[in-house]
């Protein structure tokens, strides 16, 4: 006999065992995880690395095929075939209604929800030889088990999702197998289709997601939107020369630690947005009841404004403080209001965005991650205008002046480094 006719019910290596299993658990974690964590670079800036995913399973795949194996180890396949499409997922489901969004998503929990209790049975099953009705309890007992994560995380729709899965394996688990020849060349025959026809879909989707003409409406910030690609930019330019203080510096560090009080205010509204648009809008998606804070629109858009009033002070300030832009203090002093006032631009073209987004419940998704982008680069901007002036802001001299605008700067970075936008 050649080809897989002597292997159908053979067992996948453990290589494949090992590599699929991190794999999944990976995926699983990042599914059901918060944005914060930093395995979300595999969804983001590493998806990249769902590609090399590819080419590894279809190589591995063909090896497995020429040695009659490929039929054993198919269950393990589908993992890197999926990684590629979750890494676009906000993409897809992008210009959705809420109901298809919902349909989509968990049609991809389903499988990722399926991979790990696959893996874990298949390890088993090479591990232990086991029967096949103590392979279906073993799969069902999994299932069970992750209605705790459902229930934990996501959400009624998912549990539901669940109770179908149960369901499935139950039916297929008592159905009759077919071992006969002609059932195992069948499947030897599917087995190499679905290898190829997956790999070619799963590439397909990632190119064609990513690589889609216009802004992505999820994330309309200037670092995504290819209307505003410059986002902001500095007309101040640094001359070298010796760091000058001047003789009364009050009011430029009153100007500078208000500008940086004014920013944090902002933050502070942009998260309060961010995280309870989130929030509404899981709820929605997976119908779950995660409690908002009352008003919190009404409530994250009062701090902008009240960083309105802040700027006015800080504004005031400046102006008394009169310092040349050609000098290091009156340079970072003038990018530093200039900063200020593009961000409060953008402010009020969110918040223009954010109150027709959430007409709709599909929309409450476009409405956090407008937030959540702003917030993150709000902070990635500033830290950049900390080195442009590096030289004013480490200066000893200049310690007394600036110490409070950099810590408050450098925390306002830090609130969204780890934050993973857009997923």
């Amino acid at each position: 006999m050649t080809g897989d006719t002597v292997a159908a019910a053979g067992r996948p290596p453990l290589w494949l065992v090992i590599a699929t299993a991190a794999m999944a658990i990976v995926l699983l974690a990042m599914s059901v995880g918060e944005t914060s964590l930093k395995g979300q670079y595999l969804i983001d800036q590493g998806e990249y690395l769902s590609v090399v995913g590819l080419a590894f399973i279809l190589v591995a795949g063909l090896y497995r095929r020429r040695r009659g194996r490929l039929v054993a180890s198919m269950p393990l396949v589908f993992p890197w075939l999926l990684y590629p499409i979750i890494t676009q997922g906000d993409q897809i489901i992008d210009n959705l209604s809420i109901t298809w969004m919902r349909i989509v998503v968990h049609v991809l929990l389903a499988a990722i929800f399926a991979m790990p209790v696959a893996v874990i049975v298949y390890a088993a099953k090479w591990a232990l030889k086991l029967t096949r009705a103590a392979a279906r309890n073993l799969t069902l007992a999994l299932l069970i088990a992750e209605f705790w994560l459902a229930y934990q995380f996501l959400g009624a729709l998912m549990m539901a999702t669940l109770v179908v899965m149960i369901l499935l394996v139950l039916y297929f688990g008592f159905s009759p197998s077919r071992t006969d020849a002609g059932a195992r060349s069948r499947r030897s025959a599917a087995a190499l289709t679905f290898l190829i026809a997956g790999v070619a879909v799963s590439g397909g989707l990632y190119l064609g997601f990513k690589n889609r003409p216009g802004a992505y409406q999820g994330s309309p910030s200037y670092y995504m939107d290819p209307t505003q690609a410059s986002g902001f930019q500095s007309s101040i330019a640094i001359r070298p020369g010796a760091v000058d203080v001047p003789p009364d510096s009050d009011d430029l560090r009153i100007a500078l630690t208000t500008y940086a009080d004014c920013l944090q205010k902002v933050l502070d509204g942009y998260y309060i947005l961010d995280r309870n648009y989130n929030y509404h809008f899981h709820n929605e998606l997976f119908v779950r009841n995660t409690p908002l804070l009352p008003n919190y629109r009404s409530a994250g858009l009062a701090l902008i404004n009240d960083a309105r009033n802040l700027r006015a002070s800080a504004d005031a300030a400046a102006d008394r403080a009169h310092l040349p832009t050609y000098r290091a203090f009156g340079a970072l002093l003038a990018d530093v209001r200039a900063y200020v006032a593009f961000t409060f631009d953008r402010a009020a073209t969110l918040e223009r965005m954010s109150a027709q987004f959430e007409q709709t419940k599909a929309g409450l998704q476009h409405a956090t991650h407008i937030y959540e982008g702003e917030g993150k680069y709000l902070g990635v901007q500033l830290a950049d205008l900390l080195h442009k002036h590096q030289a004013v802001l480490t200066s000893p001299a200049a310690a007394p002046i600036v110490s409070e605008f950099v810590t408050k700067s450098r925390a306002i970075h830090d609130k969204y480094s780890n934050r993973i936008v857009g997923f």
